[in-house]
């Protein structure tokens, strides 16, 4: 039997890939704000609206995939978010620039819901956990990704040069992912999966608004609060979004048995959200704090909370009720937790700016920490389930 992991790795890439547009905008938002005379909610607005498509049709489009197929959803999601990018390279005015980032959050959509599908159904049974948990990495992965680059090609291509590089990008591996063998259509009729999938994916959704709200303003808050360049700021926060990989690591190697029990899954869950609270509570609290200590706070709560999605992702299929690695379930559940995720992504990122406008950068900590602690209440209720 051939290993399916060379696969695997290809659809990891391709969720990274997409992922790193949510950084894109976020990596220059200062110079956007500038430039197109934004608030800091609107920029924030404009960061997350890549999750819109999610937000809105995350589960439909799992409902959907397996009747229209993997191929279509993938390339279709790739085409369109070539094209957006292309669009946010020549926008003119910020209408423009706002609809071309709604039209790349559908993109963005059909890729991530297409992947972990396909990974659940081509993985073996001892491979799926570990497989399913490193899926899981996708977006900080991505993040970094994109901060990184971004950050380091803005002053030689500017904004708009910047934009149209991810265009060409998006544009050339999409036409290479036309030869990627995927499972096709089953055709087989909608089903829903069972009631612990939707706590759980819910959980994730508290997850995602904690570390986009976390992540996606930590370049405007080490410049406003520390004085540090845009390109040290970015590479802060591509280094704080590559802290959430040890966790990943972790969750593979405890699942090297090929299955992660739910007492197990308990305890790991409430001492690495538990641990994440004081790190919060001392990144917003510390006023004069350096870069570089401001840095070490934020790496360290996602290091240590990125511990926890890759056990969520790795245990969907058994919470959704899957009997087979192609049953619809698991398709349909990758578009609860899509939708969920997408929904605090999307909100995420203006809700913390809207925060810190009116109450300033501590209540944000505080916000951060109750979002942890109700993670934690879902997570517990959804094993009770």
């Amino acid at each position: 039997m051939r290993t399916p992991w060379p696969r695997i790795l290809i659809l990891w890439l391709v969720g990274i890939l997409a992922a790193a547009q949510l950084a894109k905008i976020s990596a220059i938002a200062p110079i956007l704000r500038e430039s197109f005379h934004l608030s800091l909610p609107q920029i924030a607005l404009l960061i997350s609206l890549l999750e819109v498509g999610g937000g809105l049709f995350g589960f439909v489009a799992g409902l959907g995939l397996p009747r229209f197929g993997m191929r279509a959803f993938l390339l279709l999601g790739g085409a369109t978010l070539a094209g957006a990018s292309l669009v946010e390279a020549v926008a003119p005015d910020p209408a423009i620039l706002f609809a071309a980032r709604a039209v790349e959050g559908v993109g963005y959509l059909l890729m991530v819901i297409v992947a972990p599908t396909a990974i659940a159904a081509i993985a073996t049974d001892r491979s799926r956990g570990r497989a399913l948990a490193l899926w899981s990495t996708f977006v900080p992965v991505g993040l970094a990704l994109g901060s990184a680059v971004t950050a380091s090609l803005v002053v030689p291509a500017g904004p708009r040069g910047v934009m149209l590089l991810w265009a060409v990008a998006l544009a050339v591996i999409t036409a290479l992912l036309t030869r990627l063998p995927l499972p096709g259509a089953s055709g087989r009729g909608i089903t829903f999966p069972a009631p612990a999938a939707w706590v759980s994916t819910f959980a994730f959704g508290l997850y995602t608004l904690f570390v986009c709200a976390l992540l996606m303003l930590l370049p405007s808050f080490l410049v406003e609060r520390s004085g540090a360049p845009i390109a040290q700021a970015g590479l802060v926060t591509a280094l704080a979004s590559l802290a959430a990989l040890p966790g990943s690591a972790a969750a593979m190697w405890l699942m090297r048995g090929g299955t992660l029990g739910s007492r197990r899954m308990i305890l790991i869950s409430t001492v690495a959200l538990l641990a994440t609270l004081p790190l919060v509570f001392w990144l917003y609290r510390n006023a004069g704090a350096s870069l570089a200590e401001n840095g070490m706070l934020a790496i360290g709560a996602t290091l240590i909370s990125g511990l926890v999605p890759p056990l969520m992702f790795a245990r969907l299929p058994a919470q959704a009720g899957a009997a087979t690695p192609d049953d619809p379930r698991i398709a349909a559940a990758n578009g609860l937790i899509t939708q969920f995720g997408a929904g605090g992504a999307l909100l995420g990122p203006p809700l913390a700016g809207m925060v810190v406008a009116a109450w300033g950068w501590p209540a944000l900590g505080v916000a951060l920490i109750a979002l942890v602690l109700a993670m934690l209440a879902c997570l517990l209720v959804a094993e009770r389930l």
